[in-house]
């Protein structure tokens, strides 16, 4: 799905800094030629995983709110375990079907697969083989900290390791012994915020979010950090430069988002701890919606060096989308 070009002499259509790459001394251009064909893109089919917990409703009214993407089809995974396991506090397996009638009522095609514990390989091929933009994995999580990271019980935690698709993470807020998802729901009113580094990988989430505002997602924050760790102190002396060239970027990628329709588009160039300063720009403008690349390091480098989209994931408030690193062909 992505084409690369050497030569840029034979280059016919704009040029940015997001799709140039200087690599082993090569300047390559990267660009999708989905995009040059003018196609749109929706998420078809959405895949819940149901783990047999109280909020498991709440995650299919979440997936029930992203039929304005293009969402047509809800697959539930359904966890088999025996009956005393199933019996878990809380958990009322007619509320998942009810929720599914309600589903159906909206027009969804609706189907439910057993999987005995949830097997992270099995869920991953019921998607693998779907085309780029047809299919999407929801799944329901608190928030983790940082104290229990090595100890999460949380499924969701050990299914982004290594995902085929992306990955909606439905974050479950608990206040009052009582269950709620945040946001209560995804619109075309939700606000979205795109923290990028200009990666390749951070390219490919980028054309998720293109394809969310064609479908109609108006308010959009565009964020880059200058990671103070790698700047700090050696390369000082060159943060306005960094900072020009990463504001043209953004400026590059606004102007995109509002070819296909985006009403809002915010810029954020700061510097600091990439996590941290995400985290604040979440809390205090009341984002819906966090869109991150996840580029697959293994579940022990993550468990215990950490990488910023892995604990965001865990520790945001609110959704989190994670899009993985797609390999070239």
């Amino acid at each position: 799905m992505i084409k690369i070009i050497y030569n840029v002499n034979i280059i016919k259509f704009p040029l940015n800094y997001h799709n140039i790459q200087y690599i082993s001394g090569k300047i390559r251009v990267v660009t999708s030629t989905l995009n040059l064909k003018g196609a749109i893109y929706m998420i078809k089919k959405l895949l819940v995983v149901n783990q047999t917990l109280p909020y498991d409703d709440l995650v299919l009214k979440f997936a029930r709110s992203l039929k304005f993407l293009g969402a047509k089809e809800v697959i539930v995974a359904n966890n088999i375990t025996t009956l005393s396991d199933r019996l878990i506090d809380g958990y009322d397996p007619l509320v998942i079907e009810e929720s599914l009638k309600e589903i159906e009522k909206e027009g969804f095609s609706t189907r439910m697969l057993e999987l005995q514990d949830l097997p992270v390989e099995d869920i991953n091929k019921l998607v693998q083989n779907d085309d780029t933009y047809d299919s999407l994995i929801m799944v329901g999580a608190k928030r983790s900290s940082l104290g229990k990271r090595i100890f999460d019980t949380e499924f969701a935690y050990e299914l982004i390791q290594m995902p085929s698709k992306p990955i909606l993470i439905v974050r479950i807020d608990e206040e009052s012994e009582k269950f709620s998802t945040v946001p209560a729901e995804l619109s075309p009113e939700s606000h979205v915020l795109f923290p990028t580094d200009f990666s390749e990988n951070a390219h490919q989430a980028f054309q998720y979010l293109e394809k969310m505002v064609e479908a109609g997602i108006r308010k959009v924050t565009l964020m880059h950090i200058q990671d103070i760790s790698k700047i700090s102190p050696y390369l000082d002396y060159r943060i306005i430069e960094f900072n020009q060239i990463d504001r043209d970027r953004l400026e590059e990628l606004k102007k995109r988002l509002e070819e296909k329709g985006a009403a809002k588009v915010d810029i954020i160039l700061e510097m600091g701890r990439p996590f941290r300063e995400i985290s604040r720009v979440v809390e205090e403008n009341h984002v819906d919606l966090l869109i991150l690349g996840r580029q697959g390091k293994g579940i022990i480098k993550d468990i215990f060096i950490g990488s910023n989209s892995n604990n965001l994931a865990r520790r945001a408030h609110t959704s989190v989308l994670l899009v993985p690193e797609m390999k070239k062909k």
